[in-house]
């Protein structure tokens, strides 16, 4: 009789259990697929998977970083892994980068460097880190617009109007060294350094 009972009661103790997974709340694919990155590099020490975060640039959706503190490991990684990830219209991407490094991103800025050397039109090239240590080069330009005729037929005289981080942003679509493209403010126009 004891052993019928105490089998009633590991039914009905599972029966509550089973209500606890009523509860689970669905999570994007982009978010599980970022978990199941970091649990494949959770016990290598020298690889960090971070959170993912919404870049403010808009080049993707979503953006994870994975932090790689062996430069052969990061070289392999970076030949191998994906920069970006598909999930319908859901961008995922995915910035690598060594402490040797930083993900390329200062050897991309001194190329933007040399691209922007002695035009007026770029206000500063500057370097950058966010709260998580990782770099970014910003080429800033003068807040002014670019105009030229091109048939428009919603302008008026035909012509496009835009500002040159819209166009950099078009024609450099494939950056993803974490360079950033934007204009600097209206009190900062005045010295053009064109670097």
């Amino acid at each position: 009789m004891t052993g019928i009972l105490l089998k009633l009661k590991s039914l009905f103790k599972n029966k509550k259990e089973d209500n606890k997974m009523l509860n689970l709340k669905l999570e994007a694919p982009w978010y599980t697929y970022q978990k199941k990155v970091k649990a494949l590099f959770a016990r290598d020490p020298q690889i960090t998977v971070g959170e993912i975060v919404e870049p403010e640039d808009g080049s993707v959706n979503f953006l994870f970083d994975i932090e790689v503190r062996d430069h052969e490991k990061f070289l392999a990684l970076d030949r191998v892994f994906p920069k970006t990830v598909q999930f319908g219209n859901v961008t995922l991407g995915i910035c690598l980068y060594d402490e040797e490094n930083n993900g390329g991103t200062v050897d991309a800025l001194s190329l933007y460097e040399t691209i922007f050397r002695g035009n007026p039109i770029v206000k500063d090239i500057r370097l950058g880190t966010d709260h998580t240590g990782t770099a970014h080069g910003f080429i800033r330009f003068q807040p002014e617009v670019i105009q030229f005729f091109d048939d428009d037929l919603y302008d008026y005289n035909g012509n496009w109007s835009g500002l040159a981080q819209d166009i950099a942003r078009e024609v450099f679509k494939d950056e993803k060294r974490g360079i950033h493209f934007c204009t600097a403010a209206l009190d900062e126009a005045d010295d053009s350094q064109g670097k």
